[in-house]
């Protein structure tokens, strides 16, 4: 019998071979994003879910609230494991670790392996200095040696593969012992070898050095175990739960432990306060700084790739819908003959339906041939390590209900209208024309469009938005600048950069002007009876950084160099928040900064003078990018905190177009005064650029899902012209006896259709308004959301169903 069935569907298939082709490739369109995202989904929600235990873990994040404002982030105290360990109740583990990001040689058999220190934000980050309750909350399989070995200064624990990058393919057991030189001055022994994760993970971490280490090496100049004043973004804790206790237990606890440890001034009122941040937050929840991982994933937009595979699916599926009950007129006779000869309704929907599967069946096979090479083709939006996983039985799991909801979805309906149908209408051959058949064509046809609009308007939006911020005036000059990582010997390095033709100016800085890196501070100012406080950032550097980058001085002069915080620039906006109307009226005044108050008495400025003068300002200039507001801003002349160069190129004379020759250059006289060190150097407009690399994927996906969407609305409007041509050809051919033109036929044709695309645009418009609305209030500069881009979606969407629908008109008339 079901041979029978799927016999009769393959010979209905190859009779209808257009709307059959129509139907498949709509369907594995539909099928392919599905899949595609449902692997993407699969991938992002298993990071982290192997570790015993793992809803008993948390990370520790703090808020600090000062002058209305709120901070949170998982940045932490150097010294704040132990007496959490000793004082907070309720807690199995609690662990410290500093991510240390240096450069590595191993030295053994004659020879010496150095090994570069990961890029910041590029490569993920593999050394850390922890405990041994680091391997109580995480666990390893130990190849050789014991947690307990973490106790002993001066040692080191490896992964497995981090030790034969290392050692090679040695025994495990003659890895212990040997030497590891971190930063140049930090040597320990490895002490045990454990097992790498196979399972995705955000702890990419393969060096574990010891914190008894801590004391008696180099690292104590980096790892400050004395101070309770400043918060590390190279520290997070980890907090493994005891059974039964709950994280609002354990928060309740922390209030008092704030009070009794963490400094803060005694003249501010500044509140802060500890949480715990689930593990199974981490990998979404890009806020909290302090990131233990290299790509965080937008959780948001998790979901609205979701949304968009299943809006592409119920296209197809519709389209499906569409074409097979305009059809039903072509069935009738058909589906009489087989109640007459005794077939009942139950076998007529059973036949219906295995129609539609086979067609699932093909539409399936060809979305698992088209899957693995888009996975290729689109890389760049694929997350590092996802594959087709056709050896997972959860991909089948989902292939199979997606096929038995597919099947059901575009099938159940037009079996149940051509089964419902009397033996003696059918054989008669006559159907009722209108009716709920065609009121439900329509509006699976304004559905189709409403979805296809809502993406044309939504794409139109973004990329006006990508365009705004891509070309918006940031306040100072982005062209022709190159940007350089310091690693040490940096005036060594700027006056070599300076006798290059090609180079304009040199300048020697903490961070560019947008960065996420700026010092954090609060600012006070006391003078004439006033006491104002307010939080900003601070930029260190040279006398050169505010001419490089273009700053427009609109009040005083620059600063000049001191070898400490001794003259302050200021922006417009915290002139203004001081109070000073006119930026001129600030010059002369004095403020001081709270990086005073951690710094010990008799280190580099005298109690009595930690106050700078505010000898100019600036216009204001974007700190970050345009997604926040500019905040109040201070630069002052000091190279101390020197951490990168920036390089103005000659705007005119020869090389400057030889982009080759000036980066080969800059690196042969890195690597003649930073020879073991490697060099990270970017065009800073292309650095900006980046910070909208979510923003420019987000059109990209909108885009391709927009092209979808229409491409299935189309293929269903091409079939349903072809079947309504064919239906009216006698109304046709008597409309051009009588006189019609072509251009009237096509009129009469298209009207219908071009209506509903009317009204489609009606309900797109209010929800694409709504949805564009909340994604622009994540910038706070933003271009205005404009009429002309529903009317000009509107007018696209009707010409595509226009010209759709043409192609097969105009042949027939």
């Amino acid at each position: 019998m079901f041979r029978n069935y799927f016999k009769t569907a393959w010979r209905y298939m190859t009779k209808n071979r257009v709307t059959s082709i129509i139907n498949i490739f709509g369907l594995s369109l539909g099928i392919t994003s599905c899949l595609i995202i449902f692997l993407i989904t699969r991938h992002e929600f298993s990071f982290d879910t192997f570790h015993p235990s793992k809803e008993r873990i948390y990370r520790l994040y703090e808020e600090v609230e000062y002058n209305g404002n709120i901070r949170r982030g998982a940045q932490m105290l150097d010294p704040m494991a132990e007496p959490l360990r000793q004082e907070i109740t309720g807690t199995e583990a609690v662990t410290i670790f500093y991510n240390y990001d240096v450069p590595v040689i191993v030295s053994g058999n004659g020879s010496e392996k150095q090994f570069e220190a990961p890029r910041s934000g590029i490569d993920p980050r593999e050394i850390i200095v922890t405990d041994t309750w680091y391997f109580n909350i995480f666990q390893y399989e130990w190849l050789s040696g014991s947690p307990a070995v973490m106790e002993t200064p001066y040692v080191v624990v490896l992964t497995e593969s981090k030790a034969r990058k290392y050692f090679g393919d040695i025994p495990y057991n003659d890895m212990i012992g040997k030497e590891v030189t971190y930063n140049k001055g930090l040597n320990v022994q490895v002490a045990g070898i454990v097992k790498d994760w196979k399972q995705n993970t955000d702890f990419t971490f393969t060096d574990f050095i010891s914190t008894a280490s801590i004391p008696g090496s180099i690292l104590k100049d980096r790892i400050d175990m004395e101070s309770w004043g400043m918060w590390s973004d190279q520290t997070q804790v980890f907090i493994k739960l005891a059974e039964g206790m709950t994280p609002a237990a354990i928060e309740s606890q922390f209030p008092a432990w704030v009070s009794k440890y963490v400094f803060t001034p005694p003249d501010r009122d500044i509140k802060i306060k500890l949480h715990l941040q689930p593990l199974s937050d981490l990998h979404f929840n890009t806020t909290l700084g302090g990131d233990v991982y290299t790509h965080p994933v937008h959780l948001p937009t998790l979901y609205g790739l979701m949304a968009i595979a299943i809006f592409i699916l119920l296209i197809a599926v519709f389209n499906f819908i569409n074409l097979s009950t305009a059809q039903s007129l072509q069935r009738f006779k058909e589906i009489g003959v087989r109640k007459v000869l005794g077939s009942n309704r139950a076998k007529l929907v059973t036949q219906f339906m295995g129609e539609t599967l086979l067609i699932a069946l093909f539409a399936v096979l060809l979305a698992l041939l088209v899957t693995k090479p888009l996975l290729v083709a689109f890389q760049s939006f694929i997350p590092q390590g996802l594959s087709m996983g056709l050896t997972n039985p959860f991909t089948w799991i989902f292939l199979v209900v997606l096929i038995i909801c597919t099947t059901f979805l575009a099938g159940f309906y037009p079996a149940k209208v051509l089964s419902a149908c009397s033996p003696i209408e059918s054989t008669k051959g006559y159907v009722q024309k209108g009716g709920s058949k065609n009121i439900l064509r329509k509006t699976l046809i304004v559905f189709q469009f409403t979805i296809s609009l809502v993406f044309i308007i939504c794409t139109l939006i973004v990329g006006n938005q990508i365009h705004f911020i891509m070309n918006k005036d940031m306040g100072f000059d982005k062209d022709a600048i190159i940007t350089v990582k310091m690693k040490g010997n940096h005036e060594v390095l700027a006056e070599k950069m300076r006798q290059f033709p090609y180079v304009k100016m040199v300048s020697i800085h903490t961070e560019p002007p947008t960065a996420k890196g700026h010092a954090g501070t609060i600012f006070k100012y006391n003078e004439n009876g006033e006491n104002m406080e307010t939080s900003g950032s601070l930029e260190f550097c040279d006398d050169n950084f505010i001419p490089l980058y273009g700053l427009r001085l609109i009040a005083g002069r620059n600063v000049l160099p001191s070898p400490y915080m001794k003259e302050f620039v200021l922006n417009e906006s915290f002139v203004k928040q001081l109070g000073f109307n006119n930026p001129e009226d600030a010059i002369g005044h004095y403020i001081k900064s709270s990086i005073w108050d951690y710094m010990p008495e008799n280190e580099r400025v005298p109690f009595d003078q930690r106050q700078g003068q505010i000898v100019g300002v600036v216009a204001d200039f974007h700190l970050t990018s345009l997604h926040d507001p500019i905040k109040p801003m201070a630069i002052s002349a000091t190279t101390q905190s020197a951490r990168t160069m920036s390089i103005k190129l000659a705007t005119t004379g020869k090389g400057i177009g030889d982009v080759e020759r000036i980066m080969s250059d800059i690196e042969k006289t890195w690597k003649e005064v930073n020879p073991n060190e490697r060099l990270e150097v970017a065009f800073y407009d292309d650095t900006i650029a980046s910070f909208y690399e979510k923003e420019q994927k987000t059109e990209q996906i909108i885009s391709a899902a927009m092209a979808m969407a229409i491409f299935i609305s189309c293929m269903g409007l091409f079939g349903l012209a072809v079947f309504t041509t064919k239906q009216r050809t006698k109304e046709i051919g008597i409309r051009k006896v009588m006189g019609a033109s072509v251009s009237n036929i096509l009129v009469i044709l298209s009207s219908g259709v071009l209506k509903l695309v009317g009204i489609a645009a009606l309900i797109a418009s209010p929800i694409a308004w709504y949805a564009m609305s909340r994604w622009l209030e994540g910038f706070a500069y933003h271009t205005p959301i404009h009429w002309w881009i529903f009317v000009l979606a509107g007018l696209l969407a009707a010409l595509i169903a226009l010209i759709t629908i043409s192609m097969q008109t105009i042949k027939v008339a």
